[in-house]
C-alpha cells in the first residue's frame, strides 16, 4: 500500500489496514492468552515448566506433572470454552491423539519448522509413550469475565 503525502486511503487501502489490525490483535490476544495460562498452569495446577522451542502452530505449553509425566497445554483466550474452544486442523481436531502425534512428529523432523534438538527430545518422547498416554489439558479464559476453567482430554 504506498501512499503519498495527503493521499485518501481508498476502500482496498482500508480493508488491508483494517486486516492488519485484526491479525495483530489475534496474535496479541494468543500471546497473552499463552502467558496467563502458563502462569496458571505452574501457580494453580501445580505443573513445571518444560523446556522447549515454542514455534507457530505447535504446542502452547508443555510441563510436567508431580510424578514428572508430561502434560501437554493447551491455552485458550476465547468465548468458547473446554472443548468447544478447540479448533480443527486436517490433522485431526486439536488435542487429539492424531493431531498430538502428527505434531511431535514435525518436532522430530530435522526438515521440519518445528524441529529443534530439545523439541526433538519431547517429541521423541511423545512418540514412545504413545500420544493417548501423554495428558493434554485446555485451559480457558473467558476475556470478558478473566474466569478460568480447566478441561482435561486425558
Amino acid at each position: 500500500m504506498g501512499q503519498c503525502c495527503g493521499k485518501i486511503p481508498s476502500d482496498e487501502d482500508a480493508k488491508n489496514i483494517r486486516d492488519s489490525i485484526e491479525g495483530l490483535q489475534k496474535q496479541y490476544q494468543g500471546d497473552l492468552g499463552e502467558s496467563a495460562v502458563s502462569e496458571y498452569a505452574v501457580n494453580e495446577l501445580g505443573l513445571n515448566a518444560e523446556y522447549f522451542d515454542k514455534v507457530p502452530h505447535g504446542f502452547d505449553g508443555v510441563f510436567r506433572n508431580g510424578l514428572g509425566k508430561l502434560v501437554l497445554v493447551e491455552a485458550k483466550l476465547t468465548e468458547a470454552s473446554g472443548l468447544k474452544a478447540l479448533g480443527y486442523t486436517n490433522h485431526g481436531r486439536e488435542g487429539s491423539v492424531e493431531w498430538v502425534e502428527y505434531k511431535a512428529s514435525l518436532m522430530c523432523d530435522p526438515t521440519s519448522s518445528m524441529y529443534t534438538p530439545d523439541n526433538a527430545k519431547i517429541g521423541e518422547e511423545i512418540l514412545r509413550l504413545g500420544a493417548e498416554n501423554v495428558s493434554f489439558v485446555v485451559v480457558h479464559i473467558d476475556p470478558d469475565s478473566l474466569q478460568t476453567d480447566v478441561t482435561t482430554l486425558r
